[in-house]
C-alpha cells in the first residue's frame, strides 16, 4: 500500500465557484451537466500523478486537497489506485477511481483467475476488480470517514502512516454518525474499470453499516465507458439502492462498456446509460442496457482494425462494431464539454 498527498492554493475563487455549485446546486441524484464535465476531466487525469491531478482540479476552480492509495499486485490481478479530493472548507468531497491501463483491460477482464466470487449479502462480482477493490477498500474507508468528520485528509495520512513499528493508529470510521457532518456533498467517478470500481466503492458505502450516515451525502456516481462488474442479481440489487444517482457514459463503438465477455459470466450494467449522439455530439440517455460481449477474441481483432482505420483517417464507410481508440477519456471530455438537453439539466 502506498499513499501519497498533494494540495493546492487555487487564486481567485469566490462565491458561485465549481465548488459552491457541486455542493449547493445539485440535489441527492440529480443529473447535472457541470457535474459530467467536471467529472469527465477528473477521471481523465486520475491516468497521471496525485499533484497533477490536484492542479488539474484547481484550474476548474477546485481548492483542497488530495490524497492517493495506490497498490498492485500483477501476479493475482490487484491494480487500484483511488484518489480523494477534499475542498478547502470540508464541504466537499469527490473520489476518482482510476482504471487500468488500456494494454491491461483485456487481460484484466478475461484472465481465468477474474472468475466471479460472492459480493458480501448478495450476489456475484467479477473476481480481480473485487480484489482490487478490497485491497484499498479498508485504508479508503478511513479516509472517506476523515472526510465525513472534517478531519483534513493531510493529517489523516499522517496518522495512518505511524513512525513507530507496531502502533495502530485509531479508526475514524467509529465516529461517523456521532456527530453532524462537516462534508456536504460526495461524488464518484472514474473511467473504465475505474469506472467499474466506482460503483463498488459505492456498492461499500451502501452496505457498510457503519457508514450508513455517508449514503445520503452521495450526490451522484459518474462512469466513464466502465466495465460490468455486477452479475444479474448484485446489479438489480446495487441499481434499487443507488440506481437512481447513477449515471454511465458510453462513447460511440466502446468495447470495454460490453465486457467482461460472456465467456467468463454473466454480467449486467445497473443505473442510467447515456450514449453519444455522435462523434461530436451529446449524451443522451438510453433505455435498453448495453449488452455484454460473447466473446473477447474477436472483439479484440475488430477493435484494433478500427483502432488502425482510425489512426489512418480510412474512410468511414467501413463501419465496425467495437473501437479500441473509442475507449480513450478524451472521447468522454470531449462529449462532457457539450449541453444536454433533457434530465432537468440546468
Amino acid at each position: 500500500m502506498h499513499l501519497e498527498h498533494a494540495f493546492t492554493k487555487c487564486p481567485g475563487t469566490k462565491k458561485g465557484d465549481p465548488g459552491e455549485h457541486l455542493v449547493d446546486g445539485v440535489v441527492e441524484g440529480q443529473y447535472d451537466h457541470c457535474v459530467a464535465e467536471l467529472l469527465s476531466v477528473a477521471s481523465a487525469w486520475s491516468y497521471t500523478h496525485v499533484e497533477t491531478y490536484t492542479d488539474r482540479l484547481c484550474q476548474m476552480g477546485l481548492d483542497g486537497e488530495t490524497v492517493a492509495i495506490r497498490v498492485r499486485n500483477d501476479a493475482i490481478l490487484v491494480d487500484a489506485t483511488a484518489y480523494l479530493f477534499q475542498s478547502a472548507d470540508k464541504k466537499l468531497g469527490i473520489l476518482t477511481v482510476r482504471g487500468t491501463s488500456q494494454d491491461d483491460i483485456i487481460r484484466w477482464l478475461t484472465d481465468v483467475r477474474a472468475t466471479m466470487m460472492p459480493f458480501p449479502s448478495v450476489g456475484m462480482v467479477h473476481g480481480g476488480l473485487y480484489r482490487s477493490g478490497m485491497a484499498i477498500w479498508p485504508t479508503l474507508r478511513e479516509f472517506l470517514a476523515a472526510l465525513y468528520t472534517g478531519k483534513a485528509l493531510g493529517k489523516r495520512l499522517v496518522e495512518l502512516s505511524p513512525k513507530k513499528p507496531g502502533k495502530r493508529p485509531e479508526s475514524e470510521v467509529d465516529a461517523v454518525g456521532k456527530k453532524k457532518p462537516i462534508l456536504e456533498a460526495l461524488y464518484i467517478t472514474g473511467h473504465g474499470t475505474g469506472g467499474a470500481l466506482a460503483g463498488m466503492a459505492t456498492a461499500g458505502i451502501y452496505m457498510d453499516p457503519k457508514l450508513e450516515p455517508m449514503r445520503k451525502l452521495v450526490r451522484g456516481v459518474y462512469a466513464y465507458g466502465p466495465a460490468m462488474f455486477a452479475d444479474p442479481t448484485l446489479a438489480r440489487t446495487l441499481h434499487k439502492q443507488f440506481g437512481d444517482k447513477t449515471y454511465r457514459f458510453m462513447y460511440e463503438n466502446d468495447y470495454v462498456t460490453k465486457m467482461p465477455p460472456r465467456t467468463v459470466g454473466r454480467y449486467m450494467h445497473f443505473g442510467h446509460q447515456l450514449v453519444s449522439s455522435s462523434r461530436d455530439g451529446v449524451w443522451v440517455e438510453e433505455l435498453r442496457l448495453d449488452r455484454q460481449l460473447r466473446t473477447h477474441l474477436t472483439a479484440n481483432v475488430v477493435g484494433a482494425v478500427a483502432r488502425a482505420k482510425d489512426a489512418l483517417y480510412l474512410s468511414m464507410s467501413l463501419p465496425m462494431a467495437y473501437n479500441w481508440g473509442d475507449h480513450s477519456p478524451t472521447n468522454y471530455m470531449r462529449i462532457s464539454r457539450n449541453a444536454y438537453v433533457g434530465l432537468g439539466n440546468p
